[in-house]
């Protein structure tokens, strides 16, 4: 009994395996691709599209877009300047009883520009996709960038 379980977890195991070695990079979150030394880095968003909320379609829609409007700028002002994380955790005889993590982001993000966006109706989700040059990004920290 237990020699049938170990060879039916090792071959669930194998499936497993063969089945993610064949994944690409081209689903709804994959990343834009950037090739080696472009002048410029992509960022993708998303947002869901909340029929709840807004009960009409094209409302829902925009909505979506905007939400992955924000989201693609967020990830350019986390690559621009990172991002700040404060915690804390209490201990009382050596049992954790608290723990608050915290993360801000304060940016400005200029020249931007959304190069592309689309629905996946499957997913139920908007992206949309921005581009900030290396010049953009030079002026905003003030200083020149070697390796982009």
């Amino acid at each position: 009994m237990k020699r049938r379980l170990y060879f039916i977890l090792a071959l669930f195991i194998i499936v497993i395996t063969f089945n993610s070695c064949g994944a690409t990079n081209s689903g709804i979150f994959a990343q834009p691709d950037m090739e080696k030394n472009t002048s410029y880095h992509d960022f993708k968003g998303f947002g869901i599209i909340d029929y709840k909320t807004f009960p009409h379609e094209a409302q829902a829609k925009l909505a979506a877009l905007e939400a992955a409007r924000q989201d693609a700028y967020t990830k350019a002002v986390e690559y621009v300047y990172g991002t700040y994380i404060d915690s804390s955790t209490t201990v009382k005889d050596f049992v954790m009883q608290n723990k608050e993590i915290e993360s801000k982001l304060y940016g400005l993000i200029k020249g931007a520009q959304e190069i592309n966006q689309g629905f996946d109706m499957n997913e139920g989700m908007a992206w949309v996709v921005i581009r900030i040059y290396k010049k953009d990004i030079e002026n905003i920290i003030g200083k020149r960038i070697k390796y982009f």
